[in-house]
């Protein structure tokens, strides 16, 4: 499916910028994450990224937290119907970000 590589192509991404700052980070804390998190299995990759970064990385847990929903939902047969109101996201949307959860007019 053209969504599911897109969702885990950017998970793939998005991991590989956490580890990226955590790497050129100086602190210790920083650099004892970073070997930590290169040796973890991708199940428990996104609790211990969480539970470990500080704030700054939020917005990246976030997008990583929506793109494993929507690989959850590819599993379970529900990709790509609004949480809400459980209508058809249209194909629009989902291109636009396949980690859509709602449609438009629930979106607004």
């Amino acid at each position: 499916m053209h969504h599911q590589q897109r969702l885990n192509d950017e998970i793939e991404s998005v991991k590989a910028t956490i580890l990226g700052l955590l790497s050129q980070s100086t602190h210790p804390t920083h650099q004892n994450l970073f070997c930590i998190l290169t040796q973890t299995s991708n199940e428990e990759w996104l609790d211990l990224a969480a539970q470990q970064l500080g704030n700054e990385y939020n917005p990246l847990i976030e997008r990583m937290n929506k793109l494993e929903a929507a690989i959850s939902q590819i599993d379970i047969g529900q990709y790509g119907y609004c949480c809400d109101c459980e209508e058809k996201i249209s194909e629009q949307r989902l291109e636009r970000d396949p980690a859509a959860q709602r449609c438009d007019k629930c979106a607004k």
